[in-house]
């Protein structure tokens, strides 16, 4: 019998987790706002704050404390020695500049996608919700192409894993709700190379996606392009973008296979 036992974890620790998380979600919080959130006492949330503070890691402006600018060090650092971000940043810019719409390099971490780099074509819509999305990582990856090119190629008990945990929330009448839907989707996915949006997260707005997997085929992120349905239409979003992305997807394969940089 497997050994169900949960890992032995530090409170104050979760503590200081929880109270930097609610404070990269806001423009800064007060003590007291912060131990209505965190359900510790003003005494104890000031603590945690004051070890902040001297590491550098959150700053205060009169009552109001923030993040400090050395979390810019640590995203730095990540974005550096991503193999992801260093063969696919080119390739995502270059696909903003063709299509003149939104093109992103994807990741995906404990069932949560996140926004490694973005690139806005000229005409581009959308530029505020898509800058306020990187603040949080999407939690739910069954209404994005992004998302659904990467679910398509998960092994299954992962899949099964975030299907469960996530759950099928509905954004729009369009998306998918019904697991057994999504499981045939993402079959069709794999067969075909790529993953559609089709207002499934937001009405108005359609996306492209492409899984990128390395020498095993196990996939390592996805690339992808939004836009607004009317121009996202016909053979432009049915086939023209769809091989763009493939394309796309396959150069960063390469360049993570060889080590080539296109920063």
């Amino acid at each position: 019998m497997g050994n169900t036992t949960p890992p032995k974890t530090i409170k104050a620790v979760e503590h200081t987790c929880t109270i930097l998380n609610e404070l990269r979600m806001t423009d800064g919080l007060t003590v007291t706002e912060l131990s209505e959130r965190v359900g510790l006492t003003p005494g104890g949330v000031h603590n945690h704050l004051t070890t902040l503070k001297q590491q550098n890691m959150v700053q205060q402006d009169g009552t109001t404390y923030r993040l400090g600018p050395d979390f810019l060090l640590y995203g730095a650092h990540i974005r550096n020695n991503s193999g992801m971000l260093q063969a696919g940043k080119g390739v995502t810019d270059t696909l903003a500049h063709e299509t003149d719409e939104i093109a992103n390099l994807l990741l995906e971490h404990d069932g949560k996608l996140f926004v490694l780099h973005e690139r806005f074509g000229e005409n581009a819509i959308g530029r505020s919700f898509h800058i306020q999305k990187r603040a949080e990582a999407t939690k739910h990856l069954h209404c994005t192409a992004g998302g659904k090119a990467i679910l398509a190629h998960l092994p299954q008990s992962r899949l099964e894993t975030i299907l469960e945990n996530q759950g099928l929330v509905q954004f729009t009448p369009n998306t998918i709700t019904d697991p057994d839907k999504l499981r045939s989707e993402l079959e069709v996915i794999r067969e075909q190379g790529f993953a559609l949006n089709r207002e499934e997260e937001m009405n108005g707005i359609r996306a492209v996606g492409a899984p990128v997997l390395d020498v095993d085929n196990g996939v390592v992120g996805a690339v992808s392009l939004t836009g607004p349905a009317s121009r996202l239409k016909d053979d432009v979003f049915e086939q023209e973008y769809p091989e763009g992305l493939v394309q796309a997807a396959n150069m960063i394969e390469i360049n993570l296979q060889t080590g080539d940089e296109e920063l």
